[in-house]
């Protein structure tokens, strides 16, 4: 029995199976995993992403998971840290795109979650502004305000697997489930937007450094406009030191943010991005 999973093993990985096997993501009060066996685009002409949409089936079976745990009083969100993505077999024609997304129990209901999503990419960064822009400003059909409580996302770092797969995940606090949480989501939805620009990304880089010295901010306010040096925030109860920008030329990026959270633990990565020939990233200290 060994020996045959073995070889079923080599088989997807090789990309020696050519029918599409879209499992139903397992979910349980622990967390949701799911797994993706197929190709790898839908044709080489449009290049249509069959593999990645697998993770739409996963938000999916995860947010339908936390209202069920919500309504249940097991009280639960997403914990980020220790999501786990696996996507072998890229380049061959076919994918295997494991996915396990656990839970942590919370005490307290409105420091649950009921919302899920994402924002990811095979090909480059994905594009989380935009992302977060098309969330906060869905409205279903006969609703007055969008489903995100308080207009508050909160962001996963970036999950990168070595083939390449980019995502970012989003949970939030669910209008329907938590109305009555809307004293607990701690943001200041008329608060000043403060707005920092330049002529260039070195200048971008000097003015945010100076211009946000030990501030306090609503960290999934920021925006990002790179092509045209701007960066845009809210005021909220997040204390930071600054927010820092680094950038870089020479496609080392990800070996040099490793060196400096070494020496800055408290480091969070807000943004990463590929503008004009460089690498950025955008994050607090």
């Amino acid at each position: 029995m060994k020996l045959q999973e073995n070889i079923s093993r080599i088989k997807e990985v090789m990309g020696l199976i050519t029918e599409q096997v879209n499992e139903t993501p397992l979910c349980s009060s622990s967390g949701c995993k799911g797994k993706y066996t197929g190709p790898e685009f839908n044709d080489a002409k449009n290049h249509s992403d069959i593999a990645h949409q697998y993770s739409n089936v996963i938000t999916k079976a995860v947010a339908a998971q936390l209202k069920k745990l919500y309504l249940a009083g097991e009280y639960s969100k997403v914990d980020f840290g220790k999501i786990k993505m696996e996507t072998l077999g890229k380049g061959s024609g076919n994918v295997v795109f494991t996915v396990d997304i656990p839970f942590e129990r919370v005490n307290n209901k409105c420091d649950a979650m009921t919302g899920f999503g994402h924002s990811g990419s095979w090909s480059g960064i994905p594009e989380l502004t935009k992302r977060k822009s098309e969330l906060i400003g869905y409205k279903a059909p006969g609703k007055t305000e969008n489903m995100i409580l308080g207009d508050k996302l909160y962001i996963s770092p970036i999950t990168t697997t070595p083939e390449g797969l980019k995502e970012y995940w989003i949970q939030w606090k669910h209008r329907d489930y938590q109305s009555d949480c809307e004293n607990n989501v701690n943001v200041t939805p008329n608060s000043e937007k403060i707005v920092i620009t330049a002529k260039d990304i070195e200048e971008l880089r000097e003015n945010l450094k100076k211009q946000t010295q030990n501030i306090s901010i609503d960290p999934t306010s920021i925006e990002v406009d790179m092509e045209n040096y701007q960066v845009s925030f809210s005021k909220g109860n997040k204390k930071i030191t600054v927010i820092s920008l680094l950038f870089d030329n020479k496609g080392n990026m990800d070996e040099r943010l490793s060196q400096i959270k070494k020496s800055n633990p408290t480091l969070e990565v807000i943004e990463k991005g590929e503008t004009n020939g460089y690498q950025w990233v955008l994050s607090t200290i």
